[in-house]
């Protein structure tokens, strides 16, 4: 082992440009997976289903969570009468004048929206019905995002709301502004109505009933299967990683056949006095997984770094990049995968010439 560990690391010593362009090859589409899975990993956090036992009431076909359902706010009379034991409006929209500077609004009962809601508090105190008219609460992201905390105010399609506390849900709820039902009706210039009801889920209404309206009933949080609309998108990002990472083997695999042919006589002279075709062996191996070591630690620098200052944004939602052990053994496996070719077929290349007529050529 120790003749082969000399002759991998005088290569890093005298031809060091060559092995460093293979590293970085190796590098760039390792970073990409990185990044692909954080970020992937980063929607299935913000899209995390809470368990809820609640149901919502909203309009037919649409996701009143999000946006695009608004009924009459006289529905929570029929539906106390229908049974349900409480009903707690709340609204559900998107304000801004184009994606870029989108916000979640989400309007609530100030004096109830806390018996159907968890989070924590992050700074300042939660909205609540003593608070003054025009004042709101911020999710921790969107808190970040504007750089303001609780005494801060923010402005929202440039009216200027004073904020009395920072929250976190860990969920996609931390990137809305929260605001009581007649200053959210208010900003969106609405006359009157909500977008769905919270109703318990242990009462006489049951998930997929339906009312004159048309109105349908969902389970809450249901909407955040629409997060696996993403999967075609990142499994075209993967196909083409895939692509790199084989032509960044098939690189690999020509520099550590150089090199090893330039090593023609060294490697001959071992192999003749006993240390057969080994040593051949064990040199790529440790030449190989220096570079992929190498590669796969630059990726994860690279790749770390670029999601700490990247996120994707749209819609009021800014996605961050989340990293975990996950991403880390699926790049180890392609970099492990990728060093096996490269040696293999260095290796059945080089193993082909005898070391006589190697020798001999010298």
């Amino acid at each position: 082992m120790i003749p082969a560990l000399r002759l991998a690391a005088a290569d890093f010593r005298f031809r060091g440009p060559v092995l460093f362009g293979a590293t970085m090859l190796a590098a760039v589409p390792l970073t990409g997976m990185l990044l692909l899975h954080a970020f992937a990993a980063g929607i299935d956090a913000d899209f995390a289903e809470v368990a809820s036992g609640d149901l919502i009431v909203q309009e037919a076909n649409s996701v009143g969570e999000i946006t695009g359902s608004r009924i009459p706010e006289s529905v929570g009379v029929d539906l106390i009468a229908a049974g349900a034991a409480f009903a707690i409006p709340e609204i559900h929209a998107v304000a801004g004048s184009s994606a870029g500077d989108a916000i979640l609004v989400r309007g609530i009962d100030p004096a109830r929206y806390r018996s159907v809601t968890g989070f924590e508090m992050v700074a300042g105190s939660a909205l609540g019905p003593d608070d003054l008219p025009g004042t709101a609460m911020l999710g921790v992201d969107l808190a970040e995002a504007r750089l303001v905390t609780a005494g801060d105010a923010v402005s929202v399609r440039g009216r200027i709301y004073p904020i009395v506390g920072v929250f976190r849900t860990g969920t996609y709820a931390d990137n809305e502004i929260w605001l009581s039902l007649g200053d959210a009706r208010s900003l969106l210039g609405w006359d009157e109505g909500v977008s769905l009801f919270v109703i318990p889920g242990d009462g006489p209404i049951e998930e997929g009933d339906s009312f004159p309206g048309p109105l349908g009933v969902a389970r809450r949080g249901d909407f955040v299967t629409l997060a696996g609309e993403w999967d075609p998108v990142f499994a075209l990002a993967d196909l083409a990683n895939a692509a790199l990472a084989a032509a960044s083997g098939t690189v690999i695999a020509a520099v550590l056949w150089r090199n090893a042919r330039m090593r023609g006589r060294d490697l001959a002279v071992l192999r003749s006095i006993g240390m057969g075709r080994s040593v051949t062996v064990l040199y790529l191996v440790l030449e190989g997984t220096a570079i992929a070591a190498l590669g796969l630690a630059t990726a994860i620098l690279a790749a770390r770094a670029m999601g700490a200052v990247v996120a994707v944004d749209g819609l009021g939602l800014t996605i961050g990049a989340v990293f975990d052990s996950g991403g880390i053994v699926r790049a180890a496996t392609v970099t492990a995968a990728v060093l096996v070719v490269a040696v293999v077929t260095a290796a059945t290349g080089v193993l082909r010439a005898r070391p006589a007529d190697l020798l001999r050529v010298d």
